[in-house]
């Protein structure tokens, strides 16, 4: 159950509800959903009567197995897109009525056809032209076409919105489809920091992808029959929130950023196309943000976890003010924190055990050949009401290198 495969469960097709239109997602937990899992069934929590906080949701494809599970869901993470995205798949659990436009289909065939416009994202993110562009001054994350679509659809959305005639929840189940197709459309490998020089860059790489129309499809609901939410807040301020008004958190999922890297830079598109609020970037590229990022993952969502220095104060902190029965912590063996930090953290807050999964590195490029292709994330599952009675912080730590090592080891001898 909840088992990726890559043909069954592609975001485009499938009719699957955990996977359908999941955007491409660097962390994405969507490989290690059976571990995951296998944590969750290890803690003997009965999901029809527990509440599940994924306090770093992202793409939101552990919210949604928890949703599926049967567990009340409460998903948080503070990037807009994020935000947007779970308020659709988690809070949502039927369509909404879209009262004053005719219904949820009726809506998406509308946009679908709505007349072509030049916006933000033509000007910003567009070459002048699809055929004869200028790789040195025309930014390519999209085509020109796809441009006008994007930006023809997002402002009707946001007239629907100004005009009252759609709730914050129904303008969230017209976002989803929006900013996965804004990926699938995309002339990047994944994340918007770049994209390539042409259409596919050298190798011409997904060009049926990139080429294709922007076409909405609409969103897969799944009824869970709980009362899921939604928050969009930094992790600490909502465990201190939860703890306050004494809600009842029976699991706790963490898997907050692994490096230096931020969500804020690396889906920069993505919050513009939610928030809309047209930032001020150069139209065409100049000096050196090539990229058109927007400032506001500095000023507004800088994370500690993506700073050496920083990551392990702030993940105790968030363990200390954190009131649930189990904590699972998600990690990484290449993490900015490391492993032994990591474990000790955990076992000073509970009796704790791990399980580890191992997996091909992310690329973003297939022809980049890494010194070290895979590597081993691990679950350490806390329970918080009891003292740690089993391995050592060395103990533990070893058992993860050698899960790693033993990873290594295979995948030589499978590419021999």
């Amino acid at each position: 159950m909840f088992r990726y495969h890559k043909d069954a469960h592609s975001a485009f097709s499938t009719q699957d509800y955990v996977f359908q239109q999941l955007i491409p997602y660097i962390g994405n937990k969507r490989r290690l959903l059976s571990i995951i899992l296998q944590a969750i069934n290890h803690t003997g929590i009965n999901p029809r009567q527990a509440t599940f906080l994924d306090m770093f949701s992202g793409s939101g494809v552990v919210s949604r197995m928890a949703k599926k599970c049967g567990f009340r869901v409460l998903s948080n993470d503070w990037e807009p897109y994020s935000a947007a995205l779970n308020q659709c798949y988690i809070s949502c659990n039927h369509s909404p009525n879209f009262l004053e436009l005719g219904g949820y289909d009726n809506v998406i065939a509308y946009l679908n056809a709505v007349n072509p416009m030049e916006d933000w994202v033509t000007r910003h993110l567009c070459p002048s032209h699809d055929t004869y562009f200028d790789t040195q001054v025309d930014r390519m994350f999209f085509t020109r076409e796809n441009g006008l679509r994007l930006d023809a659809m997002r402002e009707q959305i946001e007239i629907w919105d100004e005009a009252q005639l759609i709730s914050p929840f129904e303008k969230s189940c017209l976002l989803a489809p929006l900013l996965y197709q804004a990926c699938y459309i995309s002339n990047t490998s994944g994340v918007f920091k770049a994209f390539h020089n042409g259409w596919g860059g050298k190798t011409g790489t997904a060009l049926t992808r990139i080429l294709s129309t922007l076409q909405l499809h609409p969103v897969i609901f799944y009824d869970n029959r709980r009362a899921n939410h939604v928050y969009q807040q930094d992790a600490l301020s909502l465990a201190k929130e939860l703890a306050e008004v004494k809600t009842r958190v029976d699991i706790a999922y963490l898997d907050p950023p692994y490096n230096q890297h931020s969500y804020g830079s690396n889906y920069h598109v993505l919050n513009s196309l939610t928030l809309w609020d047209k930032p001020l970037v150069t139209e065409k590229i100049q000096g050196r943000n090539k990229g058109a990022i927007r400032r506001d993952w500095r000023t507004e969502r800088r994370s500690a976890y993506n700073y050496r220095g920083e990551a392990e104060q702030a993940f105790v902190s968030l363990l200390t003010h954190l009131d649930a029965h189990y904590i699972l912590a998600s990690y990484s063996t290449e993490g900015l924190i490391s492993i032994e930090q990591m474990v000790a953290m955990c076992l000073h807050r509970g009796h704790t055990e791990v399980l580890c999964y191992a997996h091909k590195r992310y690329r973003v490029s297939a022809q980049r050949v890494s010194k070290k292709p895979i590597t081993v994330e691990f679950v350490l599952i806390v329970n918080t009401q009891k003292k740690h009675r089993g391995l050592s912080v060395q103990g533990m730590c070893e058992k993860i290198r050698l899960a790693e090592i033993a990873a290594l080891h295979h995948h030589a001898h499978s590419v021999s």
